[in-house]
């Protein structure tokens, strides 16, 4: 397996996701089954950025930690990642604080609040059959017990970024055409699921480096704060 480094340095988006969701008609889809169909991430319906108006797109975080935040909702009953670097609460309020003040120089906002929360309403319904805040499906969590966080990252170079607000383009970029595995550098998942999903790639032919999550915390203490939020990818020396 490569080097955690090499594997990183390589890394220019990054997707957090789960193993599991709830489908449209309520019963649970398993994540990884559908993105190795599909031999990769599939757009999906985007209509969030007004500017832009609805599309097909894929969400990538150009900050590892951005993307872990996602991912992170795909632990169960609010449980931490093992050795998680700081809390989600930090980066929550880091990332979304100020993409909400962008927000707020760049359009009228508050003008579309009820369209947000019914977006947000249906979003969170895939993670956790519970009413939730914005905040609280980060810190809380999904209701499926068996759910676990998955984190891909994406190599330099593998998409086109779909132009949109500064609001939304702040902290991540869209792509309007799929990834495929081909495009991933690794694949992070708790420690206790790396054999299971490594397991799961190769049986469909595909030869991914799937890593502990865990590890990509530790590897991500030595960076600055202002590295892990900056977005460029994470090369140390």
């Amino acid at each position: 397996m490569p080097d955690i480094r090499d594997l990183y340095a390589r890394a220019g988006h990054w997707h957090g996701t789960g193993r599991y969701k709830y489908g449209d008609t309520d019963g649970v889809v398993d994540i990884l089954e559908g993105i190795i169909q599909n031999k990769g991430l599939t757009p999906h319906h985007d209509d969030w950025d007004r500017k832009r108006g609805g599309i097909r797109s894929i969400s990538l975080g150009r900050a590892r930690m951005y993307a872990r935040l996602y991912a992170g909702m795909y632990m169960p009953q609010g449980q931490r990642i093992g050795n998680e670097y700081g809390s989600r609460l930090v980066w929550g309020h880091w990332f979304f604080d100020t993409a909400f003040l962008v927000a707020l120089a760049e359009y009228p906002f508050g003008k579309h609040i009820l369209d947000y929360q019914r977006k947000l309403v249906n979003w969170t319904g895939k993670v956790s059959k519970k009413k939730h805040s914005l905040k609280s499906v980060f810190l809380e969590g999904t209701d499926i017990a068996y759910n676990y966080p998955i984190l891909i990252g994406i190599r330099q170079g593998a998409i086109s970024p779909s132009p949109g607000s500064r609001f939304f383009n702040l902290h991540e970029d869209r792509s309007e055409f799929p990834i495929s595995i081909e495009d991933f550098t690794h694949v992070e998942v708790p420690e206790t699921r790396v054999r299971e999903v490594a397991e799961t790639f190769r049986d469909a032919g595909f030869e991914i480096p799937v890593i502990p999550i865990e590890d990509g915390e530790t590897y991500c203490r030595s960076f600055s704060f202002a590295k892990l939020v900056g977005g460029k990818p994470l090369i140390r020396p």
